[in-house]
This record gives C-alpha cells, sequence and structure tokens, in this order.
C-alpha cells in the first residue's frame, strides 16, 4: 500500500509565512488590489461610449459562464427594481428563443475563449442581435473586430488573472454601459461610494489585521470542516449568496450550497429536520440587505433560530448606503472569506485542477 499524504500544518492566518507557499498565484493579494480594480474598472465604463443602435431594446440576455456569468447575476439582481425590460443571464451553448434584433445581447468572456459564450454569441448574430463584447482578448476580441461590433476591453494580466478574480472588470463598465443607454439612470454614480467602502473593508479584513480585529478570519475560522451553507435575502442578497458558494467552490477547495428567502422557507427549512449528525458539518451564513421589509426580517428571524437549533449560523449584514455598495461589500467580504478559508484547509485558492482536467479531457473529443 502507498504511504498516506503528509498531513499539511494548519495555517496561522496572522502569521503569513505559514500560508505564503499555498499561494503561488498571489490570489490574497488580487484580493487586496480590487478596490484599485473597481477603480480602473470605472474609468473603462467611464470611457466607453456605445453606439445609438443599441438604445431602446426589448430584452438584455448576458451570455456567460463562471466568473464572467458573475456579473450578470449581479447586475440583473441589482437593476431588477427599476429596469424596465426583462434581463436574462444565459449559461449554455444555446440561446433563449426569444432574442432577436431588439435584444441586447452581451457576450462576457474573460479569456475571449470560452467555448459555450461563443456559440451563444454566434447563434446571437445569426439572429441579428444587438450584441456587445466584453472580454481580455481571444476569440471574442477578434469577432467583435471583425464584425465591427461594440467591444468593452479589459485588462489581460501577466500572468493571466483568473475570472472569479476580474469581477470588477466584468461588472462596472456593464453597470455604465446601462446607464449610457438610459435603462438605470443614476446607477453608476452609486461605484464611487462602492470604492470607497471597498477600501475600507480591506483595510477591515485584509491579511495585516489580527483575527481577533477581522471578520473575515474569524467567520473562516469558524466555517473550517463544514459545508459553507449560504442564504441571501432577496435581490442583490440572493445573487451575492450565489457567489459566496462559487468562490467557496474555487477559492477553498470546499462543496457550498446558496438559497434564497422567502424561497427557502417553502422547502430547504424542512430539510433542516436532518439529524443532528449530518447537521454538525454544516454552518449557515446568512446576508441580508439593511433595511429589509419587516415581513421578511421576521421570517429571517424565524428561520435563523429554527435552524440555529441544528447548526451555527452567522449573519451577515451588507454596510453602504446604495444598493451597488452594499452588493460590492459583501461579494468583496466573500473574496477574503474564501481564500483564508482556503488556506486553513492547505488549497492553493489560484489552483482549478478539476476544472483544467475537464477542458483537457473535453478537447481530446
Amino acid at each position: 500500500m502507498p504511504a498516506p499524504a503528509p498531513r499539511r500544518r494548519r495555517a496561522d492566518l496572522d502569521n503569513p509565512r505559514s500560508y505564503q507557499a499555498l499561494d503561488p498565484g498571489g490570489m490574497l493579494q488580487m484580493a487586496v488590489d480590487f478596490p484599485a480594480q473597481l477603480e480602473h474598472a470605472a474609468r473603462i465604463g467611464e470611457g466607453f461610449r456605445p453606439p445609438a443602435a443599441l438604445r431602446g431594446p426589448s430584452a438584455i440576455v448576458l451570455s456567460g459562464m463562471g466568473g464572467s456569468a458573475a456579473a450578470g447575476d449581479l447586475l440583473s439582481r441589482l437593476c431588477e427594481d427599476r429596469l424596465p425590460v426583462p434581463f436574462l443571464v444565459n449559461r449554455s451553448y444555446q440561446i433563449p428563443g426569444f432574442v432577436g434584433p431588439d435584444t441586447l445581447f452581451l457576450a462576457s468572456s474573460h479569456s475571449g475563449n470560452t467555448e459555450e459564450t461563443l456559440a451563444a454569441t454566434s447563434a446571437a448574430l445569426r439572429r441579428r442581435a444587438r450584441v456587445v463584447c466584453i472580454t481580455t482578448g481571444g476569440k471574442l476580441a477578434l469577432l467583435a473586430r471583425r464584425r465591427s461590433l461594440p467591444l468593452i476591453e479589459i485588462p489581460q494580466t501577466d500572468p493571466p488573472m483568473p475570472p472569479r478574480a476580474s469581477l470588477g472588470y466584468s461588472f462596472l463598465p456593464l453597470v455604465f454601459l446601462l446607464q449610457s443607454l438610459g435603462l438605470y439612470p443614476g446607477l453608476a454614480r452609486q461605484s464611487q461610494e462602492a470604492v470607497k467602502l471597498a477600501r475600507k473593508l480591506r483595510d477591515q479584513v485584509g491579511p495585516d489585521v489580527p483575527a481577533r480585529r477581522n471578520r473575515a478570519k474569524r467567520l473562516a475560522l469558524d466555517l473550517h470542516g463544514r459545508i459553507p451553507w449560504v442564504q441571501g435575502t432577496p435581490g442583490i442578497m440572493s445573487a451575492a449568496a450565489y457567489r459566496w458558494r462559487c468562490q467557496f467552490n474555487e477559492n477553498s477547495k470546499v462543496l457550498a450550497h446558496s438559497s434564497e428567502y422567502p424561497e427557502l422557507n417553502h422547502n430547504e427549512v424542512v430539510g433542516w429536520e436532518v439529524s443532528p449528525r449530518l447537521a454538525r458539518h454544516i454552518s449557515v451564513v446568512v446576508l441580508q440587505q439593511p433595511a429589509a421589509q419587516a415581513r421578511l426580517l421576521a421570517r429571517v428571524q424565524i428561520t435563523t433560530e429554527m435552524v440555529g437549533r441544528k447548526a451555527p449560523v452567522h449573519l451577515i449584514q451588507a454596510d453602504g448606503k446604495s444598493p451597488l455598495a452594499q452588493l460590492i461589500w459583501t461579494v468583496y467580504l466573500a473574496d477574503f472569506v474564501s481564500i483564508y478559508l482556503g488556506f486553513l484547509n492547505g488549497a492553493d485558492p489560484s489552483a482549478i485542477a478539476a476544472i483544467n482536467e475537464l477542458k483537457s479531457r473535453l478537447a481530446r473529443l
């Protein structure tokens, strides 16, 4: 029998030397630099001048995968209460049947080579949709230049930044695009508060802040050895909950679950009748907006009391005044929590071996 693999020593989150070797890709530094990315992304958005032909769509579709699609999730939920047209996020090779000449089709691929997004974009062009591309380059940028499509170019770093670490670049320019098209007036102004709040959060939960004063480190320590179960209140916190789940998957190398109020009160809550032996492996994180509806707050309070009989519950209320700032603050906190949890698991937050294996095997077919 082969010798068992040596056990990794648990990282000391207050001692960078204990986890530096786990982070050859510099994921933690990317998180530290995120406020600067937001500032740069805002300048890219301000500098993009959409052609008049994009105005007045009957629907919006963002097609993307993984970290690139996350921008669509955040944007669609951010705007759903004021956007005058439907907004759908498409994660597929195919596109919805309604896509046509009056559809604003946002093709989002960080690398520019995502096969699902390229296939969906080609289908949208065949239906004469109003296509806008957002990418660092690759085949999508070539397609945009060849077909004279509006192109939002975002920076490509060396080595390349993972799409999930490039959320500011894939998200904020689209915020400015919707404002420029008159679909959500005033939205871009909220970006200034979002950048300031991100800087403040970095100073509160960055690697130099000890765990006793660092809520991200403390939460990672509480989640260590458990399955994160993220619940979000409706709208932007629901989108944030899914982002937290994905960050746990990729950065922390753990399974995670996400769900949304009030829907989870009609199904998931019954599942918490599970035995305490199984529930002890789960830790719940509830994401909530300030000043939520009283009826919704009552649901959250009652549900957390019920769930708290079986598993620990961590309630996180978003900081900030504007919805955009609250959203950015919440997803930014997930970056630090998931990276710290990855270190505690002895994992490289940048590595995505399973995704790379899948792509390699598909390429041989």
